[in-house]
């Protein structure tokens, strides 16, 4: 056995067990002065480490409990002052109520304002089809793309079609005549301008 790298307990009785040959006269190789030294000096020491032993195991338990505990108690205190900041936001409390707590005030989400779509062109695909293309100028996924459209240079506009791309295929026109196409961005809060028109008198 490697009493070098054994544990405390082992190697308490390991000694023991050592100290009571020394006593005895089963190592008869070893000198009799020399193994009446060796056992006076290993004396106690086997029931001191045991007891250190167990000492040091109630004490490693009693850490992990106390770690455990503390842990509890931290977590316990960080809901109830979730519960807190989320009763400030439910109260709509002013900034001062939240400095004088210590907690960060909610920063203010942004309103996204739509941008203008610029450089729409238009031009017919095949028979009763009609292509679009614009460059949106908006963050991805920010707004929505109306697609406005008349029939006929003095007809009124009317909501055509949405997308959240920056292309459009009108299907079911009639070829050859005339249709006019402008766009605008619409986010949560706020509406761009419309594009430039384009117009596109069909493929016949």
């Amino acid at each position: 056995m490697n009493f070098r790298i054994i544990s405390e307990n082992d190697l308490a009785d390991f000694a023991a067990n050592v100290a009571l040959l020394l006593d005895g006269s089963e190592l008869a190789s070893i000198d009799g002065s020399v193994r009446s030294a060796l056992y006076a000096a290993i004396g106690s020491l086997p029931a001191t480490l045991a007891t250190q032993a167990a000492d040091a195991a109630i004490a490693e338990g009693a850490r992990k409990a106390r770690v455990s505990q503390r842990n509890a108690t931290r977590k316990q205190i960080r809901a109830l002052m979730g519960q807190v900041r989320d009763a400030l936001k439910a109260g709509l409390a002013p900034k001062k109520e939240y400095d004088l707590c210590g907690f960060d005030y909610p920063a203010e989400r942004s309103t996204y304002e739509a941008q203008s779509p610029t450089n729409l062109s238009a031009f017919g695909y095949s028979n009763g089809i009609n292509k679009l293309r614009f460059s949106g100028n908006n963050r991805p996924g920010r707004v929505v793309y109306e697609i406005w459209r008349r029939h006929g240079d003095t007809a009124d506009w009317g909501l055509h079609a949405t997308t959240k791309r920056q292309s459009h295929t009108d299907t079911g026109i009639t070829p050859g005549q005339y249709y006019e196409y402008k766009v605008r961005a619409v986010a949560a809060k706020s509406v761009s301008h419309f594009s430039n028109s384009a117009v596109v008198y069909g493929v016949s």
